[in-house]
């Protein structure tokens, strides 16, 4: 997918402590707010599957596939990438805020 998690579009800067939020201007680490990890969870679950079904599709698995071909296999690649950078896009401000 060509995705690395310690890039922009995994990363927020959060201050650890009240001190480093006042003296840095960064949002304070809100601890973890489970109700973003079930949803992430679940975002991760479903992006695995479709990856999988599209290697399975185009017959990168041991059982081979339905035959679709390189580019359209990189085009559901492709779409997968986007989705996932902005559904983490879309999180990042919740999360920040905790809420």
């Amino acid at each position: 997918m060509d995705l690395i998690g310690f890039d922009d579009w995994n990363v927020v800067m959060l201050a650890a402590d009240a001190r480093t939020a006042q003296l840095c201007g960064l949002p304070a680490h809100p601890g973890s707010v489970p109700a973003h990890t079930q949803a992430m969870t679940g975002h991760v679950i479903r992006w695995k599957t479709r990856y999988e079904f599209a290697l399975e599709e185009f017959g990168v698995t041991a059982t081979g596939g339905q035959g679709i071909t390189r580019e359209q296999f990189e085009a559901q690649k492709g779409a997968l990438r986007q989705e996932i950078i902005d559904t983490v896009a879309s999180m990042k401000p919740r999360a920040a805020s905790g809420s």
